[in-house]
């Protein structure tokens, strides 16, 4: 049985009429009539009572007619799906994410996926970035937000944003009034690093930028998050390195000022492990892409300088 008898049969019974069915299907009349003969002949049964030229539906075949409707109902709704499904307009996609790409990227990629893609269900999954990684080769994350991938991961990537690092420091501290601060500027303050386990290129970054300019940071001084940093930062216990993305959050007593040194910069890159990944992923990938390089360029000052 084919979906084609399927329709032939449904197109008989709404018309009971056998060259009025032809007429519709655009077919000859005596290959329908040969079709249902067929179809009736394959299932066992008796679809319709044929009484001189008229035709009616048997009980049995008013019960076919309903399962045939829902069948092909199914099959239109399968092809129109799976079409939306190529196109990634529906789905379910789970990314992993880490702090300050949360109150950074995150948002603003969130808000247009789901105007776009209203029906792509998007699960988020914190961990820290250092266990990104581990997420996605577990499984347990279809995509991730990542700052670096080891040589031996088998995973595919995209480079989505790559920016300079700023110094958090207070504002009322007498190198703020600066332009730029060097690392080199940093050697008698107290150097916030984050946690080697936590964020590992970070913690290494701050380390051999100090290392650079002859001191150490602290191991006594490191934290978790940048929230973390921040918060001694307003209290004037220290300061620390930030992505430039990172202006975005006001604090209280806390201002922005570009490093000096060019290099290094900090890498914000989209991981997956699917080889060939679904239309919903790569439309979530391409997305990301799309709003970073909207980004205005990274300001040079900062409007809460003091003069």
């Amino acid at each position: 049985m084919e979906l084609r008898h399927l329709r032939y049969f449904l197109t008989v019974a709404q018309t009971l009429n056998f060259t009025k069915a032809a007429e519709r299907l655009n077919i000859a009349q005596p290959p329908l009539s040969r079709q249902i003969r067929e179809l009736e002949q394959e299932i066992g049964i008796e679809l319709f009572k044929r009484l001189g030229r008229r035709i009616f539906l048997t009980s049995a075949g008013q019960v076919f007619a309903d399962r045939a409707r829902s069948i092909l109902s199914a099959t239109d709704a399968a092809v129109v799906d799976s079409q939306r499904a190529a196109r990634g307009e529906i789905g379910h996609i789970a990314v992993g994410f880490f702090e300050h790409i949360a109150y950074t990227l995150l948002p603003p990629l969130l808000r247009e996926y789901q105007q776009r893609f209203p029906a792509v269900t998007v699960e988020l999954r914190w961990f820290t970035s250092a266990e990104q990684v581990n997420a996605l080769t577990r499984g347990d994350i279809d995509l991730a937000f990542v700052r670096s991938i080891p040589p031996d991961a088998d995973l595919n990537s995209a480079l989505v944003l790559e920016e300079p690092f700023y110094v958090a420091i207070a504002k009322d501290h007498p190198l703020a009034t600066k332009r730029q601060i060097s690392i080199t500027d940093c050697a008698p303050l107290r150097v916030i690093n984050y946690k080697k386990d936590v964020a590992p290129d970070y913690h290494a970054i701050i380390s051999q930028l100090c290392a650079y300019a002859g001191f150490a940071p602290s191991p006594l001084f490191e934290v978790g998050q940048i929230y973390a940093s921040l918060g001694l930062v307003s209290s004037g216990f220290g300061v620390t390195l930030v992505p430039a993305s990172v202006q975005q959050v006001h604090m209280n007593n806390v201002v922005y000022r570009p490093l000096r040194e060019a290099l290094p910069k900090s890498k914000l890159i989209l991981a997956w492990k699917d080889p060939a990944p679904s239309a919903a992923l790569n439309a979530f990938v391409q997305l990301a892409e799309e709003i970073a390089a909207r980004r205005p360029p990274t300001r040079r000052s900062d409007t809460n300088r003091k003069s």
